[in-house]
Formats: structure tokens, sequence, C-alpha cells
């Protein structure tokens, strides 16, 4: 995929040796969508390792709170509008699983989701392959799968496309990158250099404002299910860069 963007303006290479708390901000409780998981700022939750970021989910044997995860974020501190934006990660698996890299309008606090955009630039609800019988919201997930979704004021549901890793691979298995490309007129959405979503946004609103960028590693809920028996703990969601271009 040739990047029309070459101009490097952002990023965050995780070499140091703490989280840069100057760029990263940490969403903490119960957040959305019903999951089980406690985000926290613990350094046992979100560290640096290795050159890389990692976001890791504990079972804690606790029922109240029985998971712990973290969810990074750049809202009042860097936003950005068009231009590539790409991570290199590689991905936890099992079932109840949710890692995603995503972005939502800057102005949420004013303009309520849906209106003010989502931009999932990769999801993947982990475990054994699923489809409509089996996943409520009829989506073919798994491990080797991950999907590319916009949300916008009429379309709460999302526009999605999803891409598989073929002949037994898993995202867990390798670092992947995920890619975003934003124009005026279109957002593109890719994996290793492949883009398989491609959505015509010259009338919707909410995707010619700024956006600001999540990582998170979510558990349960009603898309991926609750973690089982089958599921390892710990999860770790590891990420080796984030950079914007423009």
């Amino acid at each position: 995929m040739k990047m029309p963007f070459t101009r490097l303006v952002w990023q965050d290479e995780f070499d140091g040796a703490d989280i840069n708390r100057a760029l990263w901000r940490f969403e903490e409780g119960h957040v959305r969508n019903n999951e089980l998981q406690i985000y926290t700022d613990a350094p046992e939750n979100a560290f640096l390792r290795d050159g890389c970021l990692v976001i890791r989910a504990l079972r804690t044997g606790d029922p109240d709170c029985p998971y712990t995860s973290a969810s990074l974020h750049t809202l009042g501190t860097q936003s950005f509008l068009y231009g590539h934006l790409e991570i290199r990660a590689k991905l936890p698996h099992g079932k109840g699983i949710w890692p995603a890299f995503w972005t939502l309008g800057a102005n949420i606090e004013d303009v309520p989701w849906p209106a003010c955009g989502e931009i999932d630039i990769m999801e993947m609800v982990g475990g054994p392959e699923r489809n409509e019988a089996t996943c409520p919201f009829g989506d073919h997930v798994g491990d080797h799968i991950v999907q590319g979704t916009i949300h916008y004021a009429d379309e709460q549901r999302g526009l999605q496309r999803a891409i598989e890793l073929t002949g037994g691979k898993r995202f867990c298995d390798d670092f992947h990158i995920f890619t975003l490309d934003w124009t005026e007129s279109c957002i593109k959405i890719g994996v290793d250099g492949l883009v398989y979503a491609s959505y015509d946004i010259r009338d919707l609103e909410a995707f010619h404002k700024p956006h600001y960028v999540l990582l998170n590693l979510a558990l349960g809920g009603a898309w991926p299910g609750d973690p089982d028996e089958s599921t390892v703990f710990p999860q770790e969601y590891v990420i080796d860069y984030i950079r914007y271009y423009q």
C-alpha cells in the first residue's frame, strides 16, 4: 500500500523507562460495553518492556473485580485530523479477549457517541472461530480475524469489514502492522500493507473533525462473551510503536 502521507508528525517508540504520561492518559474503572474488567493505571496492567508498551489483563480471583486491564488514550494531549496512523503490535488471544486500536472524536465531551465519530482501526474478538450462529452480533470472529469499523450518528451499529489470517496463523503468533489512512474523502483500514476496508466519508461530518487515539484490552461484554476455562491469564497486548504521518 503506497502511503500518501510521508511527514512523521508524532510517535511513541516506547523505548524509555516509563510510559510517557505527557502523551498517554488512562481510563479507570468500568467504562463501556458491559465489559468485565476494571481499567487501572497500575504498573502491573500497563508498562514498558523491551521497547514495547505492554497492556496486560489479569484475573484477580476477586468476585467483585474479576479482571483488571488498562486503556490508554490521548484525549487532551494529542489529536489529529486526516493522515496516516499505524501501530506494530502482537495481539492477545482467547475467549472473551478484546484488544483494540481506535479513535474517537475529540469533541466527545460536547458531542456524545456515536455522533462524535469512531474509527476502529483494529478490533479482535478472541477465541475459536465463531460465526452468526454463535456470536450475538452476527460477526465472523476469532483469534485469526480483525475488524475495521466506523461509527457515526446515523450508523450506531457501524459499517464493518474483516480480514483473517490463513494457514492456521493467529494474530498472537507474531507482530503485525495495523494502519489507518484518512483523507477528506475516504477512510482506509489495513493490515501489513493490505487495505481491507474502505469507507466514503465525504458527507459524514464526524470524520472531518479531530480525533484522539485509544489503545485498550477489554474482557467480556456482549460481543466477545465472557472468558471461560480455556482462556489463559495473564493476556498481553504488546505494541512496538505508534506513528502518525501527514
